[in-house]
């Protein structure tokens, strides 16, 4: 990836050695949007989870296929979230008669919404995260070094001087 991007995607074999290599991509896209820790940690292990669930049980054995994985940041007047679609071409298995397994139970608690849509076309896991806060502009913005001595640069027409308080 270059550049900070409110999107995400990333298409891989459903290999369980793929699986490392998407993680640490995910982590990093977070990680450039600024998510807060706590809940960069639970997307991540959320994603995962359904990313796993498609590596583990979409394909047949010995059947070749992929996973698909598209996030978008979306921001609102108060707080913002990402939006992550992981979707398969395989086949859907149901959980055994206990009822979904821990790891779609954990996708549930990490993430704010979840739906699972399966057909003959595969499974789309659709999760929107919690919000979390805006980013500070002022904080966004790149801060001078202080400087010792005045700047030689004048302050006057054509140049905007603005006042931070910390």
């Amino acid at each position: 990836m270059t550049g900070v991007t409110g999107y995400y995607r990333i298409r891989f074999a459903a290999d369980p050695v793929q699986l490392i290599f998407f993680r640490g991509g995910l982590n990093a896209w977070l990680e450039q949007l600024r998510w807060p820790e706590a809940d960069r940690v639970d997307a991540v292990l959320a994603i995962s989870e359904a990313c796993t669930n498609a590596v583990d049980h979409a394909y047949a054995t010995g059947d070749l296929g992929d996973v698909e994985v598209v996030g978008r940041l979306v921001v609102g007047a108060h707080d913002r979230s990402i939006v992550v679609v992981v979707r398969d071409e395989g086949r859907w298995r149901d959980p055994g008669s206990g009822g979904p397994g821990y790891g779609l139970r954990a996708v549930h608690e990490c993430m704010e919404q979840v739906r699972i849509r399966h057909d003959g076309g595969g499974t789309v896991v659709t999760m929107t995260s919690r919000p979390v806060p805006l980013l500070d502009a002022v904080a966004d913005e790149p801060r001078d070094e202080p400087r010792d001595e005045p700047a030689d640069e004048p302050v006057g027409e054509g140049r905007v001087t603005r006042l931070r308080t910390h």
